[in-house]
């Protein structure tokens, strides 16, 4: 093990590649610091110190991927008068025990807070920082509460490790769970054995609980994800759900319009904004822009959204930092809580709420004369309710599922294409149901959640229902706005799962996710309702057995209803008249 003292000079670092600044800046810096935690297992911790004497606040970063990565983040910190303490997650790179994906986050990370609060060079208070896994890791922590947690800046973080991280409406978030607990799942994994995985092929291997191991780097963790299919104990255990409203620390969220935790990132800024205890309330805040998972653009998927999308997001965190850890008056507490990037207009707005006071959910009902498959068919949506309309159905054949394309993917783009891509291919196929309304006379605005609520019936005791809201463009492109999915059997709780009555009508209500996108002049607004978005989330087998444990298919003949009795409709927030 390295264990070393050293004062760098600018020269050294930009030497190493680690920073480019314009001015000499001399550093402390402490290699592999031993980090006992209670147990007696030791974590490897690099501290970088600002080069004056003294007692600075602290920002921990830690991090399974190696810590050995943030050190260009963690000069730039400790030169504008942090100490940094960037740490490897239990079991990983330079620390030692064992590594299982969560389990360890919240008393290491409480561990660690309380050990840099204590050092001579920290003044006691401490501040996270990290995005993703090191997101999680940061929420986790805050369940220990800390008092020297003294504010947060997560980025593209989940509100919840089952409802909107591993699974989402249920289903299992296959193609990340898949080749992110195979990425991480040896001490260090090479990025040119990945490569050397079939991808394809291993994504449709059956049952998908083997699929890790058919692929040769399982971990443990991975199968422990599939077999506790509902929101059941051991999810609870790694909750922070509970915590809101005495977690009274300021939070800094970031999230992506693209990202798969976006639902997440929002639900920890609103209940955070609503419930925290009085003076962290006020200190929270959300941006937003057109980003996939830890892309900050400006080209996201096939769409460039322009240079004012892609802004200099570290130094907002930095000017955060200095006023609620260091107390600078620089106005940061006058800033607005919530900056979210407006698509389609290409511009930011700034909110005091989210979603803003002036939009107002608007109600569009699916329409058609039974023949809304394709791009092509009769679908419409209309702010008229339906009257005597004959049902739209579709055959959901689990071997020829829907292929993902774009959206809130990870981490791998190549593997799985994220962010906003045309779905014309998509709205050819004739198990997608696509309706629009007429090219639009005005400009629409729309900010807010995206609920689908659907009357159907299938002949499975469980299937999948996929909701995906799109922006159609007079030269016939399709973008992708946001999307979701609804597992059947997981339409009442996701603690209860409960299947269903085959030919039963029932109503579910598809999360399908956030937006803020200006419908042009010209264009329309789009629905896709179909059952699959395969390898994003696994396939449902479609019977009724938990569909990770199975090897075997039906198919299932879906209908969806709209009429005077059985409504469905897309619930958008909407400003009419701004």
């Amino acid at each position: 093990m390295r264990y070393m003292l050293l004062s760098l000079t600018f020269i050294a670092l930009a030497c190493a590649g680690l920073v480019a600044q314009n001015k000499p800046s001399e550093l402390h810096w402490q290699f592999d610091v031993p980090v006992r935690m209670r147990d007696g297992v030791r974590l490897a911790a690099d501290v970088f110190l600002p080069a004056k004497e003294g007692k600075w606040p602290a920002i921990l970063i830690r991090t399974p991927y190696g810590k050995e990565g943030h050190r260009e983040e963690a000069v730039f910190f400790a030169q504008h008068g942090f100490a940094v303490v960037v740490q490897d997650a239990r079991g990983r790179f330079e620390s030692d025990g064992e590594w299982y994906a969560f389990s360890h986050e919240a008393n290491d990370g409480y561990d660690t807070i309380e050990w840099a609060a204590l050092q001579p060079w920290s003044n006691g208070k401490v501040a996270t920082t990290g995005g993703s896994y090191m997101a999680i890791d940061q929420w986790l922590a805050a369940t220990r509460r800390s008092s020297h947690l003294a504010a947060m800046v997560s980025f593209v973080c989940p509100s919840d490790l089952f409802d909107n991280a591993i699974h989402n409406g249920g289903a299992f978030l296959y193609g990340t769970a898949l080749t992110w607990s195979m990425g991480t799942g040896r001490h260090a994994r090479l990025l040119e054995e990945m490569n050397l995985v079939a991808w394809p092929e291993l994504f449709r291997h059956l049952p998908v609980e083997l699929a890790a191991a058919a692929g040769g780097f399982e971990p443990g963790f991975y199968r422990d994800w599939v077999e506790h299919a509902s929101r059941d104990a051991y999810w609870r255990s790694l909750s922070w759900r509970e915590i809101y409203s005495k977690l009274a620390v300021p939070v800094f969220h970031v999230g992506g319009w693209f990202d798969l935790f976006q639902q997440g990132t929002i639900e920890n800024f609103e209940r955070m904004a609503r419930e925290a205890p009085e003076g962290a309330r006020e200190a929270q805040r959300l941006v937003i822009g057109p980003w996939a998972h830890g892309a900050f653009g400006p080209k996201v998927g096939d769409v460039d959204f322009g240079k004012e999308s892609a802004i200099d997001i570290r130094a907002k965190e930095l000017r955060w930092l200095d006023h609620y850890i260091k107390g600078e008056q620089n106005g940061a507490e006058n800033d607005p809580p919530v900056e979210v990037f407006m698509m389609g207009a290409n511009q930011w707005r700034s909110e005091k709420n989210w979603p803003p006071v002036q939009v107002k959910p608007i109600r569009f009902f699916l329409h058609s004369q039974g023949k809304a498959k394709t791009a092509v068919g009769d679908g419409t949506l209309s702010k008229m309710e339906p009257l005597d309309e004959p049902p739209d159905r579709f055959d959901y054949d689990p071997s020829n599922p829907v292929p993902t394309s774009g959206g809130g993917t990870c981490c791998n783009p190549l593997l799985m294409p994220w962010g906003a891509m045309d779905q014309r291919e998509i709205e050819s196929r004739d198990d997608v149901l696509v309706y629009s309304i007429p090219p639009l006379e005005s400009a629409l605005e729309v900010m807010g959640p995206v609920e689908v609520h659907l009357f159907a019936s299938t002949t499975a005791r469980d299937t999948d229902w996929t909701a995906k809201l799109v922006d159609l463009a007079p030269n016939g492109f399709a973008m992708n706005l946001t999307d979701g999915i609804l597992r059947s059997r997981f339409h009442k709780s996701t603690e209860r799962p409960e299947l269903l009555e085959p030919g039963k009508v029932y109503g579910f209500v598809v999360d399908a996710g956030s937006t803020s996108n200006l419908f042009l002049k010209g264009h329309q607004l789009r629905l896709e309702i179909s059952s699959s978005n395969f390898p994003r989330f696994s396939r449902n087998t479609n019977t009724g057995n938990v569909p990770e444990k199975d090897s075997s298919f039906r198919v299932a003949h879906q209908t969806i209803f709209h009429d005077a009795a059985r409504a469905s409709f897309v619930l958008l927030w909407v400003a009419e008249n701004r």
